[in-house]
C-alpha cells in the first residue's frame, strides 16, 4: 500500500519523567513505521540484505506542535514522495487518538552495498516507484546543517548494545546522546518543536568521542559528534520552546 497509517500505545518505557513521549521513543516509532511499510511493500531492510543491501537514514527533520504524552494514543501515517538516484524521500504524519495533528517528520535515504559500504543507485529497486505518492508535508526538506564549533557537552564509547543490524550504532542511540546534554530541570521547562540531524560516518564498536553543543540563540541548539577516529560523523539541531 502507497499510503498507511500505523497506531501505536504510549506505554511506560516511552514517556520521560514528564510523562511526555521522549525525543528518543518518537523516532523510534517513526523509524519503525518506515520499515514496517517497506517490509509490507517489499524492499524491506531484511529483504535488501538477502542480497547483500541495506537501508541507511541520511537526515531526518521532526517538526512537532505537541509532544505526545501517556495519555495519548498515536497513529504515525507514512509515505514515499519522492525517490531519486541516489536518496529516497519518505514523510511522516503523526495524529493522536482523537485524529487531531500533533506533528510532521521528513527523511531521506540511502542504499549501500553491505560488502563495500558504498551506496548504490536506487533504480536497482525498480519497484520502489510504485509506491510514490505526490504529496508533501508542512516540513522543509531535510537541509545541510553547517559545521560548528561548540562546548564538550557529553561523550560516549560504543558498546555492544549500540550496534544494530546493519553492524554499525543504531540511530536512536545519536539522539541518546544529544538529549542528554541537558539537565533535568532544562526539560521541566522547555519542550521540543523541531529536530533535524543529518548523519555523515558510520559509528562502529570501539569508536568514542564527545558531543559538541552551541547556542545559537535561545533555546536553539546545534550539536557536533566528533569522533576521535573519523571526525565528524553526525550533526543536528534540536529547538525549544518554553513548556505552558
Amino acid at each position: 500500500m502507497s499510503k498507511k497509517k500505523y497506531n501505536y500505545n504510549v506505554e511506560a518505557q516511552d514517556i520521560d519523567f514528564r510523562r511526555r513521549v521522549s525525543l528518543m521513543s518518537l523516532t523510534n516509532m517513526i523509524l519503525t513505521t518506515a520499515g514496517r511499510n517497506a517490509d509490507e511493500n517489499g524492499f524491506g531492510l531484511l529483504e535488501l540484505q538477502t542480497g547483500h543491501y541495506t537501508w541507511v537514514l541520511s537526515r531526518l527533520v521532526v517538526d512537532m506542535d505537541r509532544m505526545p504524552t501517556e495519555k495519548d494514543s498515536l497513529s504515525i501515517e507514512t509515505w514515499i514522495e519522492h525517490v531519486g538516484a541516489a536518496f529516497t524521500t519518505r514523510n511522516f504524519r503523526m495524529r493522536d487518538g482523537e485524529e487531531k495533528v500533533l506533528g510532521h517528520a521528513k527523511s531521506t535515504w540511502a542504499v549501500i552495498d553491505m560488502r563495500t559500504r558504498h551506496s548504490v543507485r536506487l533504480d536497482t529497486i525498480p519497484s520502489m516507484q510504485q509506491f510514490v505518492v505526490d504529496e508533501s508535508v508542512p516540513v522543509a526538506e531535510p537541509s545541510r546543517i553547517a559545521n560548528i564549533k561548540g562546548t564538550v557537552a557529553n561523550n560516549f564509547t560504543v558498546k555492544y548494545s549500540d550496534i544494530d543490524i546493519n553492524g554499525h550504532v543504531n540511530s536512536l542511540y545519536y539522539i541518546q546522546w544529544l538529549s542528554d546534554c541537558f539537565s533535568l530541570d532544562y526539560y521541566k521547562n522547555h519542550y521540543i518543536r523541531r529536530f533535524e540531524i543529518n548523519f555523515l560516518k558510520e559509528l562502529v564498536f570501539g569508536d568514542s568521542g564527545d558531543v559538541h553543543c552551541r547556542m545559537a540563540s535561545p533555546g536553539d541548539y546545534f550539536f557536533q559528534i566528533e569522533t576521535r577516529e573519523k571526525g565528524t560523523a553526525c550533526r543536528a539541531r534540536i529547538l525549544f520552546e518554553d513548556a505552558v
